[in-house]
Parts: structure tokens; C-alpha cells; sequence
């Protein structure tokens, strides 16, 4: 082998190399976003599940409030209007 390809050989090999140590820094880096955005994911669904559980709560005190005057006041004391609606039918 002639010095000039020896040269262009190692150039090549420090240039695989480089690539190789490159992908490997990438590829951390973005499992480090994935864990992230999976954390932030995960906050999302508890709000969710906390908006759930507050509209069913919200649901069912109004409810109540039909039967018990003071459920009423505390719901119409916080903007919560309840009107008696007996024709409403189950959705299919």
C-alpha cells in the first residue's frame, strides 16, 4: 500500500469513527427527550383524569342540589346555575 492510500484509509477511519461517536451522542440525546416527554405525558393524563373526576363530582352535586337547598347555595355561591330537567332521556 502506497502512503497516499494509507493516508486516505486512516482519513476514512477517523471519519467512520466520528460519524459512530456522533450517532451514539444523537441517539442519547433523544432517549433523554423520549423520558421527558413521556413524563409530561403522564401529567397530561392525570389532568385529565382530574378533569373527569371534577366534572363527574360537579355532575352529581348538581344532582343533589335538587334535593338539598344548601348544596344548591354553595353551587350558585361558586357561578353554578342547576335547572330540573326530568324529560331527559339516555343516549343510545
Amino acid at each position: 500500500m502506497k502512503v497516499p492510500q494509507f493516508y486516505i484509509t486512516v482519513g476514512l477511519g477517523a471519519i467512520c469513527l466520528i460519524l459512530s461517536i456522533a450517532s451514539i451522542l444523537i441517539t442519547k440525546s433523544s432517549q433523554n427527550l423520549q423520558t421527558q416527554f413521556q413524563a409530561q405525558q403522564e401529567e397530561l393524563n392525570k389532568g385529565d383524569l382530574s378533569l373527569k373526576v371534577g366534572q363527574n363530582l360537579l355532575r352529581e352535586m348538581a344532582e343533589l342540589s335538587l334535593k338539598n337547598p344548601k348544596i344548591s347555595e354553595v353551587l350558585k355561591a361558586n357561578g353554578y346555575t342547576v335547572n330540573a330537567n326530568p324529560s331527559a332521556t339516555p343516549a343510545k
